[in-house]
C-alpha cells in the first residue's frame, strides 16, 4: 500500500507551483500539464507587460491574469479531489484489511475476535452491509438465533443493490427452517 504525502506538504508544494502537489500524489501527467500552462500563463503576463509598458497594458493583461487564476484554481481543485480519492482508498484498504483478519479469526474458530473486528468496522459505518452480515452469521454460529434475524434483516435493509441478498436469504432460510428439516 502507497503511503500518501502529508497534505500539508502537497498544499504548500502546489501554492508555490500548481501542480507539483499533483505530482506527489502519482498524477504525473496531470501535475505537469497544470505546471506548463501555469508557466505559460506566467510567461505570458511577463512578456505582456515587459514588451506594450503603455497604458493598453491593463486591458492585455486581465486575460492573462484570469487565465493564470484559472490554472491555480484548478490545480487546487483537482489536488483537494485527488487528495479525497487517495484518502477513500486508503479508508478502502484499511477497511479490507480489517474484514480480512474477521474472516481469517471466524475460519480459525476465533469468533469473539471476528465479532471485535466486524463491530470496529460497524463503529466506523454503520452501514456497512458485509460487516452486518458477517456479525448475523456469527450469531447464528453462536446459537444466538434472535440477534442472527435482527443483523440479517438490517443487512438487507442496508443492501440497496441486492448484491447480498442471496446470502441474507440463504441465512435467514436457515435459521427459520424447522428444527426437522435442517441438515
Amino acid at each position: 500500500m502507497t503511503r500518501m504525502p502529508h497534505p500539508g506538504l502537497l498544499w504548500t508544494a502546489n501554492l508555490l507551483v500548481p501542480g507539483t502537489g499533483l505530482v506527489l500524489l502519482g498524477r504525473l501527467a496531470t501535475g505537469v500539464l497544470f505546471g506548463v500552462v501555469w508557466g505559460l500563463a506566467l510567461v505570458t503576463l511577463v512578456l505582456v507587460t515587459l514588451v506594450w509598458p503603455d497604458a493598453a497594458t491593463a486591458e492585455r493583461l486581465v486575460p492573462a491574469a484570469v487565465a493564470a487564476v484559472a490554472v491555480y484554481a484548478g490545480s487546487q481543485v483537482v489536488l483537494y479531489l485527488r487528495g479525497r480519492a487517495a484518502g477513500a482508498h486508503l479508508e478502502s484498504d484499511r477497511r479490507n484489511d480489517v474484514f480480512k483478519k474477521a474472516l481469517i479469526a471466524t475460519l480459525q474458530g476465533r469468533l469473539d475476535d471476528a465479532e471485535d473486528a466486524c463491530n470496529t468496522l460497524l463503529r466506523a459505518d454503520p452501514d456497512d452491509v458485509e460487516a452486518t452480515l458477517h456479525l448475523g452469521t456469527l450469531a447464528a454460529q453462536r446459537g444466538r438465533h434472535e440477534a442472527a434475524v435482527r443483523y440479517l434483516r438490517r443487512a438487507r435493509y442496508l443492501d440497496d443493490a441486492g448484491r447480498w441478498d442471496f446470502e441474507i436469504g440463504r441465512e435467514l432460510a436457515a435459521l427459520t427452517e424447522p428444527e426437522g428439516r435442517a441438515s
